[in-house]
């Protein structure tokens, strides 16, 4: 029969496993302190407010540029004559610069246009920037 179950039993309590733990302990103790040291509280709530405030500004600006077409200031009606098209309309009135098929957008949604057809003597109002 044996007479030793366990390492420990034959050899006693190891010293050095309990020296180490103790050491692991006091070592995180000891970055726990440093670590709150460096980092209070007031630099906590200061870097929250700092991080709300960059997010609440970075959505600003982002809805803000998100809207690639300038706002509408006033509309101009046209009645449209036979042989017209919206490309050709939007060639004529769009503004130097800005992209035909934007204009034409918004032309179709400033008139609740679901396609381009238009048919002579309707009126067609023309956004104006």
């Amino acid at each position: 029969m044996l007479r030793f179950s366990t390492y420990e039993s034959i050899h006693g309590p190891s010293s050095d496993t309990h020296t180490r733990t103790l050491t692991r302990i006091n070592n995180t103790y000891a970055w726990r302190v440093r670590v709150s040291a460096i980092i209070s509280q007031q630099l906590i709530k200061r870097l929250i407010w700092m991080l709300l405030l960059l997010t609440v500004g970075c959505t600003g600006m982002v809805s803000a540029f998100a809207n690639s077409a300038v706002e509408v200031r006033e509309e101009k009606h046209l009645i449209i004559q036979p042989g017209d098209t919206l490309w050709e309309i939007a060639v004529q009135e769009k503004p130097a610069g800005m992209d035909t098929r934007v204009y034409i957008k918004e032309m179709k949604h400033l008139n609740d246009l679901s396609n381009g057809r238009i048919m002579a003597g309707e009126v067609l109002s023309l956004p104006q920037y």
